[in-house]
């Protein structure tokens, strides 16, 4: 689990990059259909729709970060939400690299070393929660 102050900086981060929300997200899109054209199918809906759900993801993780059993709960119920939606399953680590490179990128001069490495940790922590939930959903 990232560490209080990890999540303080990613929190922090996605607050303050809120007006640029959700259109920071749509070249992840476009960078995975650019390694993966077969990748644009798996979705339903617009760039702008998909950003949207990522956006309010990250949000709602973000809100429940605090609170550990919480956070566990809202993982699962994501995962078994969203386990068609994509190819989150396989590729998260290859997405989870592009969303850094987008905060890189919306955040410009004040990104750091310890932000990119929070924004890892969390992402993967997240990433793995919702696997557990899919899994665990195959299971009931």
């Amino acid at each position: 689990m990232p560490s209080a102050r990890q999540i303080a900086l990613v929190r922090n981060n996605f607050r303050a990059l809120s007006p640029k929300r959700p259109d920071i997200f749509i070249p992840v899109y476009d960078r995975q259909v650019g390694e993966d054209p077969k990748a644009a199918a798996q979705y339903d809906g617009s760039l702008c729709q998909r950003a949207r759900v990522l956006d309010g993801l990250i949000e709602l993780a973000l809100l429940s970060a605090d609170h550990p059993t919480a956070l566990f709960a809202t993982l699962h119920k994501m995962g078994q939400d969203y386990a068609h939606y994509g190819s989150w399953r396989e590729k998260h680590p290859f997405l989870i690299g592009q969303i850094i490179k987008a905060f890189a990128e919306a955040t410009d001069t004040n990104w750091t070393d310890e932000l990119a490495d929070a924004w890892e940790q969390f992402l993967y922590f997240m990433a793995e929660g919702m696997l557990e939930g899919v899994n665990s959903s195959r299971v009931a």
